[in-house]
């Protein structure tokens, strides 16, 4: 698929296919995501893939559905029936082993957590392309994430979000009807790209 198609057609998907993702394919994805830029070439982020139905119920619990409107009771159905589940992290340490004075570890926005966001973006976009689909997952309990998966218990390793990948269920369910009105038309390029200065 070309590029520009592709960051078209893609979109976050509430429902999947009881069919499993073919390991080739799988890590051909996890291979991408690893390849792209980094603070310093730190290589500051993590993936766990997760398969294990327990683990995927545990890490299903972890996602904050309820605070957020319109989406009470679709997040956790369908990152426990996806039949892979990646949560990408920061590796603070790898960063620190490079970046060590206040003004870097300190940054308004964390390196590592960009470097992460790089990563997760390129694995969603290889999911699709590989004719899958994948949904980010960002508002998610960071503790129960982090003892789901064993990460260790100093907060060195940080979850950035859980990201159910698989092949699409046609009948999916979608989040409240009424809010996806809201939100289906795109914002026009004139008041989203601004060039040379910022203007309303």
């Amino acid at each position: 698929m070309e590029f520009d198609a592709l960051l078209r057609k893609r979109r976050n998907v509430y429902g999947f296919q009881d069919k499993a993702v073919p390991d080739a394919i799988l890590h051909k994805i996890l291979e991408n995501a690893r390849h792209v830029p980094s603070a310093g070439f730190t290589q500051d982020f993590d993936l766990v893939v997760v398969r294990d139905p327990e683990t995927k119920r545990k890490l299903a619990k972890a996602g904050r559905e309820q605070e957020y409107a319109g989406y009470a009771g679709i997040v956790r159905g369908f990152i426990e029936k996806a039949p892979v589940v990646v949560v990408p992290c920061g590796n603070k340490p790898r960063f620190e082993s490079k970046y060590g004075s206040p003004a870097e570890k300190n940054a308004r926005i964390p390196w590592w957590l960009t470097d992460s966001a790089f990563s997760s973006i390129v694995l969603i976009l290889s999911a699709f392309q590989e004719g899958m689909a994948a949904s980010f997952i960002g508002a998610i309990d960071e503790k129960m994430v982090a003892e789901s998966l064993d990460l260790p218990v100093d907060g060195s390793i940080i979850p950035l979000a859980i990201i159910p990948i698989g092949y699409k269920h046609e009948e999916e369910r979608r989040f409240d009807p009424e809010m996806r009105k809201k939100l289906k038309t795109l914002r026009q390029s004139t008041n989203q790209i601004h060039w040379e200065r910022w203007s309303e």
